[in-house]
């Protein structure tokens, strides 16, 4: 092989490499799309235990869980702090809320029994019993919709609390199991997976999920802020704005949300 022959080689190989290293580039640089954008940065009071989060108008309430540490809170979400609040009794686990015709509806864990209140003074109207535990509620124009922790939502009947049908939820054929709280938006159930940092959105025609968002990189901030900070809960959709307002167990911080 002659020189001219050995230098071209090495033109050639020089170029190869940095094309490479240029697509590599390129690669680790490209954003990675979530499915979602993240709006803003909030505050969240570190001793909600959150289990249920909804927007009654513009007035967020949140519900917590444990035994004497249960309450429904009217907060101020920019900080996370709340204003009035209704306690449950300490043998009550609080569990998800949902407001539906000015009525606050909640879930207990293990009592198996729901609580219905006024929206607008919190006082209890009546309660309501279901044979599995109660985990996360929301509801579309006519039924409550409840999760129990397995793959299985439940509709309800808002006045006679009558099981209207069941739901299980599917991703590629296998049950998706741990579903918690859950928020109705635009037609679809979104649902917190608990022990997991997704919330994954489910057609409640067939009960298949049809988006899985991952939000491992919140959680990890949390915690790295607040080591008491537990999984990912909480979702609370605005149709005045279109945003969603998300949190955790015991998080310092909330988000709001806009879905793609």
């Amino acid at each position: 092989m002659n020189n001219t022959s050995l230098l071209l080689l090495l033109i050639v190989g020089l170029f190869a490499c940095n094309q490479k290293e240029q697509q590599n580039t390129t690669q680790e640089s490209a954003p990675l799309d979530r499915g979602y954008d993240i709006l803003m940065t909030l505050g969240h009071d570190t001793e909600s235990f959150t289990q249920g989060l909804v927007f009654n108008g513009n007035e967020l309430l949140e519900s917590t869980g444990g035994n004497g540490t249960s309450w429904i809170s009217s907060i101020d979400y920019t900080t996370g702090q709340g204003a009035r609040k209704l306690s449950l009794e300490d043998r009550y686990f609080g569990e998800g809320i949902t407001v539906m015709d000015h009525k606050i509806y909640q879930l207990t864990w293990h009592g198996k029994t729901g609580f219905v209140y006024d929206v607008n003074d919190y006082k209890k109207l009546g309660t309501f019993e279901y044979g599995y535990e109660g985990w996360g509620v929301t509801h579309d124009s006519t039924s409550l919709i409840i999760s129990d922790g397995t793959d299985k939502i439940h509709y309800l009947n808002p006045e006679a609390f009558k099981e209207e049908r069941t739901l299980s939820v599917t991703e590629n054929g296998k049950a998706v199991t741990y579903l918690n709280e859950l928020e109705y938006i635009h037609g679809y159930i979104f649902a917190n997976v608990w022990q997991s940092a997704d919330i994954v959105k489910i057609d409640p025609k067939d009960g298949k999920v049809v988006r899985r968002y991952n939000f491992d990189h919140l959680v990890k901030d949390n915690k790295s802020a607040n080591p008491r900070a537990d999984v990912l809960n909480g979702i609370a959709f605005n149709p005045t704005n279109n945003q969603t307002y998300i949190t955790g167990k015991l998080w310092p911080r909330a988000y709001i949300v806009r879905f793609r």
